[in-house]
């Protein structure tokens, strides 16, 4: 087995063993669409305000962003802080390892588990609130990719260099918090200010957002959010990978 299959099965096999993180890594998306879709009156029926579109319909998306950005701020950095700071990533260091092997397959791991819960949401989406199959499936799949690999990016970047478990959580939650906003989480999008909403574009978690919503409903993105996931994923990744710290 090479150094990569090697290196993602182990990060997998410690994935499993944290039931939080696999709590909120695979299954906060769905349930968070569920709960907006039952406590919330009225959330199931078209809204003018939202342009014709449910409540729920319009949170589709925004909880997979959620998601995303879940398991890349506050799962990720502190999985590699928390290593760093028992001294694995030190031991990792004597081996042939590659900094850009660790951290392409936290990458792998981290993809299959938010790829497992877009999938869950949009099948709960479907089957328990009537939301529509995206009409747009491929450039769907294509904002999902880049919007997964944009975010975990910023994960990544920060678990490359801090010295804790703690100190990446800290961090994390510094951008946490900010990009749910940017994200539509508080405030959906579609009733920001158009400041707010232009702002929003240039965040990876907003540009996932309204590039899954366009997708979702028959249309091509915009350029703007699929250029920004894109360089996000290049540039933060390639930091990640230029920054990483054994010890």
């Amino acid at each position: 087995m090479n150094a990569l299959g090697a290196l993602t099965r182990t990060q997998a096999k410690a994935f499993a063993r944290e039931p939080l993180s696999a709590f909120f890594g695979l299954v906060f998306p769905a349930l968070l669409l569920v709960v907006i879709g039952v406590v919330y009156p009225g959330a199931t029926d078209p809204n003018a305000e939202l342009g014709g579109k449910s409540l729920v319909e319009i949170y589709a998306p925004v909880s997979i962003a959620l998601g995303l950005a879940t398991v890349a701020l506050t799962i990720l950095p502190a999985t590699l802080g928390g290593d760093r700071e028992k001294g694995i990533l030190r031991r990792l260091s004597t081996t042939p390892a590659h900094p850009g092997t660790l951290v392409g397959a936290h990458l792998l791991v981290q993809m299959a588990v938010v790829t497992i819960a877009t999938i869950a949401a949009v099948l709960i989406g479907m089957l328990a609130f009537d939301i529509p199959f995206p009409v747009n499936p491929a450039w769907f799949i294509v904002s999902f990719v880049l919007g997964a690999v944009s975010l975990l990016s910023v994960g990544l970047l920060i678990g490359a260099v801090v010295p804790t478990a703690n100190s990446g959580q800290a961090l994390g939650m510094l951008l946490y918090f900010p990009l749910l906003f940017f994200a539509g989480v508080y405030i959906p999008l579609e009733v920001m200010p158009d400041g707010i909403r232009t702002i929003s574009g240039y965040t990876p978690s907003g540009a996932t957002v309204q590039a899954l919503s366009a997708s979702w409903a028959g249309d091509v993105p915009a350029t703007s959010s699929i250029v920004m996931m894109a360089a996000y994923a290049l540039v933060v990744g390639s930091l990640a990978i230029w920054f990483f710290r054994w010890d």
